[in-house]
């Protein structure tokens, strides 16, 4: 939202901490710029006739799903919560999800983790039915 050639720095006064942590490189034919997971970025062409390539490159890996798709369901299902509620589910998250402490069904046998298993095609499927069934109803 900010226009960064002339940023309204009353408007955003946070956009400050962003100038104050930014880098540039100009960038000549030939060049390549590797920018790290999740950095903030922008690009600008200097002069009329251009190319760029832009790659997206994700080592985790997107054959079970979209974490994108997951933060934009988040939007509809938990954003709008009273902050009790929302508290429960961050607490659920990093319990389940980001395994903040210990491995949560490490106790259990592997065939009896259920969604917590080690994620498979087959696994992924069953857990997409459900989900998919939701998301078709609402």
């Amino acid at each position: 939202m900010v226009a960064l050639e002339q940023p309204e720095l009353r408007r955003y006064p946070r956009f400050q901490h962003a100038l104050a942590a930014a880098q540039s490189a100009e960038l000549e034919p030939d060049d390549a710029v590797y920018i790290a997971y999740f950095w903030w970025h922008h690009v600008q062409s200097l002069d009329r006739f251009n190319i760029l390539v832009d790659y997206w490159w994700d080592d985790g890996g997107v054959q079970f799903g979209s974490s994108y798709d997951c933060l934009l369901h988040g939007f509809l299902t938990l954003r709008q919560l009273p902050a009790r509620q929302r508290a429960a589910w961050r607490a659920i998250f990093d319990h389940y999800v980001f395994q903040s402490g210990d491995d949560p069904v490490a106790h259990l046998p592997p065939e009896n983790r259920g969604a917590l298993g080690a994620m498979t095609p087959e696994l992924a499927a069953h857990i997409r039915a459900p989900l998919l069934k939701r998301l078709q109803r609402s």
